[in-house]
């Protein structure tokens, strides 16, 4: 389970440099900036909430997987791909929230709130919150946007 873990830890981290990359790639546009620096924040964070399961008896505190690893596997090569397309062709503010949104998205699948089953009910609801944090961050990317970009369509 470790493996599972760390892959989960990485696909965090990775979504946390993706945002920093982001942010300063955004960086004439402080409200944008500020909220992906937020992001980037918030999904360190994760990694750290992560570390912490990892080190719990797994048998005592889980009941199993949901997400295969293959699949998570394959979410940290996206992640991974993607931090390399910004880092070598910086995105523009409206393609930065287009593809903060649709990686929100995508991850929210993985997360470990959904990624495991759980037998302790508090472990859980930690999990869940960091869930519902990544629901947030796709409504304030998407209010963002309709306010910057959809206002007069």
């Amino acid at each position: 389970m470790d493996e599972f873990f760390d892959t989960c830890a990485e696909i965090e981290s990775t979504m946390s440099l993706i945002y920093r990359r982001m942010a300063n790639a955004v960086k004439a546009n402080e409200r944008l900036k500020e909220m992906l620096l937020k992001m980037a924040k918030d999904e360190a964070d994760h990694v750290n909430q992560i570390r912490f399961a990892r080190l719990l008896p797994f048998e005592e505190n889980f009941s199993g997987v949901r997400i295969p690893k293959a699949k998570l596997d394959l979410m940290l090569l996206k992640a991974q791909s993607l931090l390399q397309d910004i880092e070598t062709s910086p995105p523009s503010e409206k393609e930065a929230l287009l593809r903060a949104i649709e990686l929100e998205e995508d991850f929210m699948q993985v997360h470990v709130g959904s990624a495991l089953e759980f037998s302790d009910p508090k472990l859980k609801e930690r999990f869940q919150r960091l869930a519902r944090e990544d629901e947030k961050h796709v409504g304030t990317l998407r209010d963002y946007f309709q306010e910057a970009y959809q206002r007069s369509a």
